[in-house]
């Protein structure tokens, strides 16, 4: 009762990570998905312990069987399935078959054609997967099938291709196009002749659609074909007296059975054509009106031809001259218009008439037929303008050549004959009735028929007539003459002197005066341009050359000079320019117009900064070339960034210290300083000051407040940055300059380094969890003063947290050997066998599993590695070989296998050389070296081959891992690790195993009671020196090894 009563369950055996249990209610669950397919049954050991920590005394058993579901898709037996059937089988043809399968239990495989076969040729029996015949099956319609065929098990699918290749049969006779033809020969043709090219098809494969030909009717033997293409050509002459022969042409395949069919061929003979047709003239000419109607009928032509019947018989084309398909000719001859006509576009049309027998061989003759076109009046006359543009000079004496108008008219003859006229009298121009030329009845001017009629453009009309009857045509077209200007008038000033003032203060582009020039002339001839002449050489004043202003563009002195007189001159554009001038005078005003000077624009002054209040700083001194007031100048801070730290006097412009510097609150002021005099207005200048103030070495290099830590993964390439850590001087120049470096690490060891000038810490060695998972590091700050001693720093404690990684694979530490004895009860522990993995968590957590070897006599604990017994021993087995693994639980699992011999101990077995074997070994000796070698032999002399074996390793009475091997067969002991003496282990008790094997009695007959093998164990202490301590003879005292004095092993 009470919490003794209460009672936990737990997995102690079996697969935990599929299966768990509550620890009260004691159900058991699954972890995750189960697969029959993978494992179909499952053991759990389950332990009860109640609360007292009181396990029951039997453990219980509890078996899980993996019921199966439909999980697994069918799988065919082949990816793909071919198969050839003949065309034209019967229904229900096997043509084969498909399977599939499924690792699911009791799963109902059904088959489906889902594509490939649209028509149905095709069926799929579902149960047992035969395919069969459906419908016939014709290779001519489809050769190829491919069919996709499904497997279906329930809720999954699978699927695979079927290929049927339909092989053909000689199923179709050659067939030709026509079952009749019928053939026009002449009778002159000669042997070899071709007259007809038979063609028959066969959609059959392969010899089956290969076709021959022959005649299976040759009247008289007079035609001949070639098997292989079907020509048919002559073997003599053909009798014309015979009419007609009639020819039956057999096509037949090669096929079996072999099949063709037949072509009447009706071959009639004709008379030969020996006669051209002739035309009764040798050319012909006709005239008609160009409005003669479409369809008339205009000319005939005739030709004859002596032969008779069709050889005689005469068709009419038109092939040549014909142009725009203007003309058309009956069957008889009779030429007609075809379509409409006009001699403007074309006025002669020369047609070749052809006139052909109906001949087999037609023959032919030509005759050329001349159609001129009678002109009409039906085209008026036009001006190649309707309106023209004349430009005429002024001032050009009476019939001067003005312009030309022009207009053609299409017709011939009266009816294109074109006279020009004003439609109204024109008293100032004369047109030529027939050139078209307009010329001038007096001379203009252009100024004056501006001002008399405000315009200087004359328009008027001009009318073209032809001369056809009854009634001319005519066409009309607008004149427009303009007046072309001449450059006949000079520029005019509207005065001939101008006066101005000006201050000798104004500005630049200061514009003075506009004088102003007109002129009547027109375009170039009255735009005029404005230069200055003379007066100007001082090069004062400009004047804008198309407005006449004239503008100040230096700088005036009343001092140098009071007064200017400039010439002006305006000139027109005209070819030959015409001009005149006019005078300005200008007088300069006074003013107080030169401005204080200082000697340069800017000063710049060094100063310490620890200078005294007071102090004088600097001076600055101006020049005013005026004299009196205008030259008296005081001197005054007006702009700057000093903050009253600089004051100045204002008669003499010295600049003294006013308040205590600080380089690091303010290294640069920037003064400008005035000078002004007194004038009226009063004029000044401004020069600009710099002070640089000089640093010296008073801020120590400070850092961040608070603690710097970073973290890294281990195994990061070498040269990494890591972190920047970064400190701050406010001192300038070296003594501001910050120089970094490490001055301690911990662990010891130049795992970083740090750039000096940056600060950046980078890793400089290999970076390993299992080294350390923390460094600190201090970093110092140093500042460049100079000399060394005034130097200042700061230090920054840097911590690097480092996480690990799971970059080690298990590594047994436990023997590879192990001696049992044969009686060990089931389930008692043998031994535990450890592995150890320096990674951290679960990257260093390990599994153990018997992979190979007698896994049905041993098990091991997962999680522990103990080796228990799973069936009784058996004693003339005398060793049992297991292959273990060690695997970690990181997130990309690592593992380890070693080899695991079990030792049954017996009696009467090798006996070693020595009762004990003792060696000194020094420590720092590479993993190989020889440490002392061993010999066992049988009691009975017998040569039986000897094994050896390491079962377990001890030092100060704990058991250690792998220091050492020893060879199988030879019995040679080595060194497996670097021993340190310093690390506190300086004796090693190795236990060593030798098993006598007997060739005479294999294993297999131990189970009858005979050894094969025998094994004694046999103990070898081993001391390990410092390398400084060997050279000597070495006593020590031990309770094993009884006091004796040892030397070192070479």
């Amino acid at each position: 009762m009470g919490p003794n009563g209460t009672v936990q369950y737990s997995i102690s055996a079996g697969d935990r990570s599929r299966f768990q249990i509550n620890a009260k209610s004691g159900v058991i669950s699954t972890r995750m998905a189960l697969d029959r397919e993978e494992k179909t049954a499952y053991q759990l050991q389950i332990v009860a312990t109640d609360g007292g920590n009181l396990q029951s005394p039997n453990q219980a058993i509890v078996t899980v069987t993996v019921l199966d579901t439909q999980d697994n898709p069918p799988v065919f037996s082949q990816a793909a399935y071919s198969f050839v059937v003949f065309e034209n089988v019967a229904l229900g043809y096997h043509v084969g078959s498909v399977s599939a399968t499924t690792m699911d239990l009791n799963a109902n495989i059904s088959y489906l054609i889902t594509t490939g076969d649209q028509r149905g040729m095709f069926a799929m029996n579902p149960v047992t997967g035969q395919l069969t015949t459906a419908s016939v099956i014709d290779r001519e319609e489809q050769s190829f099938y491919q069919l996709r065929v499904v497997a279906s098990g329930g809720a999954v699918t699978g699927d695979t291709l079927v290929n049927i290749t339909v092989k053909d049969l000689n199923d179709n006779a050659p067939h030709f196009l026509q079952a009749v033809e019928s053939i026009n020969t002449v009778e002159n043709w000669q042997a070899g002749h071709s007259i007809f090219q038979a063609k028959a098809v066969d959609p059959d494969e392969g010899v089956n659609g290969r076709v021959l030909y022959s005649l299976k009717q040759n009247p008289k033997n007079l035609f001949a074909i070639n098997e292989q293409n079907g020509n048919i050509s002559l073997l003599a002459p053909l009798d014309v007296h015979a009419g007609s022969y009639q020819v039956e042409n057999l096509a037949s395949d090669m096929g079996v059975p072999q099949l063709s069919s037949t072509i009447i061929l009706t071959v009639y003979v004709h008379d030969v054509n020996d006669n051209p047709p002739v035309f009764d003239q040798i050319s012909y000419e006709v005239t008609l009106s160009e409005l003669e109607p479409v369809n008339s009928r205009l000319f005939k032509v005739q030709a004859s031809d002596k032969d008779s019947g069709a050889n005689g018989e005469i068709v009419y084309t038109i092939t040549d001259g014909n142009t725009g398909d203007a003309f058309g000719i009956f069957p008889d001859g009779q030429l007609y218009i075809k379509s409409e006509l006009d001699r403007e576009l074309q006025e002669r049309y020369v047609l070749l008439v052809v006139a052909s027998d109906r001949a087999v061989e037609p023959l032919s003759a030509t005759v050329n037929v001349t159609v001129i076109l009678e002109d009409v009046n039906d085209n008026r006359p036009l001006f190649n303008s309707t309106n023209y543009t004349f430009y005429f000079e002024e001032e050009q004496r009476a019939g001067s050549f003005v312009g030309k108008v022009s207009a053609v008219d299409k017709d011939f003859g009266p009816n294109g004959e074109v006279r020009y006229a004003f439609e109204v009298a024109q008293p100032d121009f004369e047109l030529h009735a027939v050139t078209g030329e307009l010329t001038n009845t007096h001379k203009f001017d252009r100024e004056s028929l501006m001002r008399r009629r405000g315009t200087a453009v004359f328009s008027f009309t001009v009318i073209a007539t032809d001369q056809g009857l009854p009634q001319p045509l005519k066409d009309q077209a607008t004149v427009h003459v303009y007046m072309k200007d001449i450059n006949d008038n000079a520029p005019k000033f509207l005065k001939d002197f101008y006066q101005a003032t000006v201050s000798e203060m104004a500005t630049n582009l200061t514009q003075v005066l506009r004088v102003s020039a007109s002129d009547v002339d027109e375009g170039n001839n009255g735009l005029i341009h404005y230069s200055i002449l003379k007066g100007n050489e001082e090069r004062q004043f400009t004047i804008d050359k198309f407005s006449g202003q004239v503008t100040l563009v230096g700088k005036l002195d009343y001092e140098a000079t009071p007064a200017y007189s400039l010439l002006i001159q305006a000139v027109d554009s005209g070819a030959i320019s015409l001009n005149s001038t006019c005078t300005l005078s200008i007088d300069i005003l006074d003013e107080n117009d030169n401005t204080p000077s200082f000697p340069k624009s800017t000063l710049f002054v060094d100063v310490l900064e620890n200078m005294r209040i007071g102090e004088l700083v600097s001076s600055v001194t101006a020049t005013d070339s005026d004299s009196g007031v205008n030259a008296d100048l005081h001197y005054t801070i007006t702009g700057s960034n000093n903050h009253g730290t600089f004051s100045i006097s204002p008669n003499t412009g010295s600049i003294f210290l006013a308040k205590k510097l600080d380089f690091e609150t303010q290294s640069l002021y920037k003064l400008n300083i005035t000078a002004k005099d007194q004038g009226r207005p009063p004029r000044s200048s401004t020069m600009s000051v710099v002070i640089h103030v000089r640093d010296f070495n008073d801020n120590p290099p400070s850092f961040p407040p608070g603690d710097i830590f970073k973290s890294i993964v281990e195994n990061i390439p070498l040269g990494t940055s890591v972190i920047s850590v970064t400190a701050h001087d406010p001192d300038a120049d070296i003594n501001g300059q910050l120089s970094y470096a490490i001055i301690q690490q911990m662990p010891r060891g130049n795992h970083f380094s740090i750039d000096e000038v940056k600060g950046t810490i980078y890793t400089s060695a290999e970076i390993d969890w299992e080294f350390a998972n923390l460094f600190e590091l201090t970093v110092k700050a140093n500042d460049q003063a100079v000399p060394i001693e005034t130097r200042r720093y700061a230090l920054k404690n840097v911590t690097i947290l480092v996480t690990d990684l799971n970059d080690n694979v298990p590594m047994f530490i436990s023997q590879n050997a192990l001696a049992a004895d044969p009686s060990a009860m089931i389930g008692s522990v043998l031994t535990t066998i450890m592995a150890a993995d320096p990674d951290e968590g679960a990257n260093g957590e390990v599994e153990y599993e018997i992979v190979n070897g007698d896994t049905e006599t041993f098990t091991v604990d997962r999680y522990s590695g103990d080796l228990r017994v799973a069936s009784a021993l058996v004693p003339s087995q005398l060793i049992y070989n297991l292959i273990v693994s060690a695997t970690d639980l990181g997130p990309e699992r690592r593992k380890s296998t070693t080899e695991l011999t079990v030792i049954l101990q017996g009696l009467d077995g090798p006996v070693f050389t020595q009762n004990k074997y003792i060696t000194i070994l020094k420590e720092g000796e590479p993993i190989g070296t020889n440490v002392i070698s061993i010999e066992a032999a049988s009691p009975r002399g017998s040569e039986a081959p000897v094994e050896y074996y390491i079962v377990s390793v001890h030092c100060e009475e704990k058991t250690v891992g792998r220091l050492f091997t020893i060879g199988r067969q030879t019995g040679v002991i080595q060194t497996a690790a670097i021993l340190d003496r310093e690390q506190g282990a300086c004796l090693y008790l190795v236990d060593v195993y030798a098993i006598e094997k007997s060739s005479a009695f294999p294993r297999t007959q131990r189970a009858e009671g005979s050894l094969a093998f025998s094994l004694r164990n046999h103990s070898l202490k081993v001391k390990v020196w410092s390398v400084k301590e060997v050279g000597n003879d070495i006593d020590f005292t031990d309770s094993q090894l009884q006091g004796r004095p040892i030397r070192p092993m070479n």
